[in-house]
């Protein structure tokens, strides 16, 4: 089953869909927790702000440990590493599912995350190594669809599996899903190992450790002391100096993490600012979701999962549309179309009450997820427009890292908001000051949509005077 040549072209294909499968798995099952929520905290008595230690639990996983799945990936194999993420999935879920303390339910949710960090970057992987360059986008293209379709499903069939059986059986499910992957996985997909040359970055891996550490317990300590309380301090002065510690280090490494040079060029650094502030309300809206209509407006937890298929769905329709409008459009037009599709939704979810129809709610997740889905691979054609190609990896993964980082801080920061305002019990006025605080923030996307470069490769209008770009360029 093990070859360490390369795989003839039949095998990569039935070996890609396979891995394809293993993404929407792994999509669903990492998007099952969501409508479990409340009857997770629920059952060990414990209040909403308590779900910011859940999300903790599962975002160090999922976004601490990338680096070193990648290096072990190029090491020892991608199949390796998809089989270990399986087993994370497996274990976790069941770890979940019989937890008899919430601490040992973060535990499991823990290893969720890390099963989530070595699978997800995968299938990217295993595109850019067996995919020839012409065929590469559509390759691309449809691990994303996979991955979508996951996403949208893992809601949905949590939410009738909370439902009629209970939390704990959506966890089981999952456990159940992984354990079957990982055998179709050991007897389908032949293992090409990569180049054992490559030195790993230890010192890079054990800073961001640090820097997420420090990032992602901010909001955390905050939810559990009160933000006039100094414990969440330390937090920040954790993430300050490692972040410091970070930046040094890597500018003296030949093959570093990350790729310092590129971060203060306007290509990059842009399109990490404005994910910032799009990614932070959208994830923050579908979080307070589950409390809102559960626990403001006594729906089930079906519906839940409902509503998630919504602005997954919306965001899947523009993923497909946005090379389209691309071609059409300069890059800031179509981000700042884009970037007012996801404020309108977010400001308009502002004005929903206790009698709200799941139609006009649903309609505001659809425009959140319309411009999340148009202004995401626009913002990712900004930062490869002109990246080194012999560092693609090192560019895509540092940003990835912003992206996936910002999803997990926005989580706790809604949950965490959401329980601070709602101590005197009111939870709908609870609900309506945090989306306010969601909406302002995307505000603040059309402020930088000026800094993106006018001619970017890939959209329209990308014929320009290179001395005069670059003249643009040193004056930002």
């Amino acid at each position: 089953m093990n070859q360490n040549l390369t795989i003839d072209e039949k095998s990569t294909k039935r070996s890609f869909y396979i891995i394809c499968i293993g993404l929407l798995v792994t999509s669903l099952a990492l998007a099952t927790h969501l409508p479990a929520y409340p009857a997770m905290v629920g059952e060990f008595q414990l209040g909403a702000g308590y779900a910011a230690w859940m999300q903790l639990g599962f975002a160090f996983g999922m976004t601490g440990f990338q680096p070193l799945f990648g290096w072990l990936g190029d090491y020892l194999g991608q199949k390796f590493i998809v089989l270990v993420g399986f087993i994370f999935m497996a274990i976790g879920s069941a770890i979940v599912a019989i937890s008899p303390t919430f601490w040992v339910l973060i535990l499991g949710l823990f290893f969720k995350g890390l099963a989530g960090s070595a699978i997800i970057p995968v299938g990217f992987a295993y595109v850019g190594k067996f995919f020839s360059e012409e065929k590469r986008g559509k390759g691309l293209g449809v691990a994303a669809v996979y991955s979508v379709v996951g996403a949208a499903a893992g809601p949905t069939i949590a939410g009738i599996f909370v439902d009629t059986l209970g939390w704990e059986s959506s966890f089981w499910l999952t456990g159940v899903l992984g354990a079957a992957m990982f055998l179709v996985i050991v007897f389908t997909v032949p293992n090409v190992k990569g180049d054992k040359s490559k030195t790993f970055d230890l010192q890079g891996v054990l800073l961001m450790l640090l820097v997420l550490i420090g990032l992602l317990t901010i909001p955390t300590f905050i939810n559990g002391y009160g933000y006039n309380s100094v414990m969440w301090l330390p937090s920040l002065g954790v993430f300050a100096i490692a972040l410091f510690f970070l930046v040094l280090v890597e500018k003296k490494k030949k093959e570093p993490l990350l790729d310092i040079s590129y971060l203060s060029n306007r290509h990059f650094w842009v399109p990490s600012v404005l994910s910032i502030f799009v990614f932070l309300p959208y994830v923050g809206v579908m979080y307070l979701l589950s409390f809102f209509l559960q626990d403001i407006q006594g729906k089930p937890s079906t519906l839940v999962g409902l509503m998630q298929l919504v602005i997954f769905g919306a965001t899947a329709v523009g993923n497909y549309f946005v090379g389209r409008w691309m071609i059409k459009f300069s890059p800031r037009f179509t981000i700042a179309f884009s970037a007012c599709m996801l404020i309108s939704g977010a400001v308009l979810i502002v004005f929903a009450n206790q009698n709200t129809t799941i139609f006009y709610i649903a309609s505001c997740l659809a425009l959140m997820g319309l411009g999340i889905g148009l202004i995401g691979p626009a913002n990712k054609a900004v930062v490869l427009a002109k990246a080194n190609k012999s560092r693609i990896g090192v560019t895509t993964f540092t940003f990835s890292t912003i992206e996936t980082t910002i999803q997990r801080v926005g989580a706790s920061f809604a949950i965490v908001m959401f329980a601070l305002f709602s101590v005197g019990g009111n939870g709908m006025k609870a609900f309506t000051t945090t989306t306010l605080i969601l909406a302002v923030f995307s505000v603040f996307t059309l402020l930088f949509v000026l800094f993106i470069p006018k001619n970017v490769v890939g959209f329209k209008n990308t014929e320009v005077d290179i001395e005069g770009n670059a003249k643009e360029e040193k004056l930002v």
